[in-house]
């Protein structure tokens, strides 16, 4: 094999030497500091996108909390007024318990006037009655006339 022989050495180096320098300058040379911008680009576009990942998380945890002082805000005003509105429907039922209260007592005692009424009438009805019927029968039994007055007050001599 030819590139094997030393001879031919110091050409191969010459010309390996020449090509070289060509694709270094021609090539390497002219894109080198164009991948470099772009690999700055790209490492200025990633920090970029971090600092607004980190900005958005920063407003997302800053949200966050308003909405769960917001929630804690607003569970406490709905807690406040379940128990204001219990205790209105609370004094509104003793309110009402009372004035029910007064007014059964009420309805109770006039009941017990009207039976004592009654009552009172159905024993005047009954005594004047039974006068009635005892003066009749002594009438019919022994023929003798006394007037219900006199067997009512016969009655409650006794």
């Amino acid at each position: 094999m030819p590139q094997f022989d030393p001879a031919n050495f110091v050409s191969q180096l010459f010309w390996f030497g020449v090509i070289f320098m060509l694709l270094y300058f021609f090539v390497v040379r002219p894109t080198l500091p164009k991948v470099g911008k772009v690999i700055d680009a790209r490492e200025a576009q990633v920090a970029g996108d971090l600092d607004r990942a980190e900005a958005a998380t920063g407003a997302a945890n800053t949200l966050r909390g308003d909405h769960e002082t917001a929630m804690k805000t607003a569970r406490d005003a709905a807690q406040t007024s379940v128990a204001q509105a219990r205790e209105a429907a609370a004094k509104t039922a003793d309110v009402q318990l009372k004035a029910l209260g007064v007014r059964l007592d009420a309805d109770a005692d006039a009941a017990a006037a009207s039976l004592d009424l009654a009552l009172g009438s159905a024993r005047a009805g009954l005594q004047s009655t039974v006068a009635e019927l005892t003066s009749e029968a002594i009438a019919k039994l022994t023929g003798i006339e006394i007037t219900p007055a006199d067997v009512s007050a016969a009655l409650t001599l006794r």
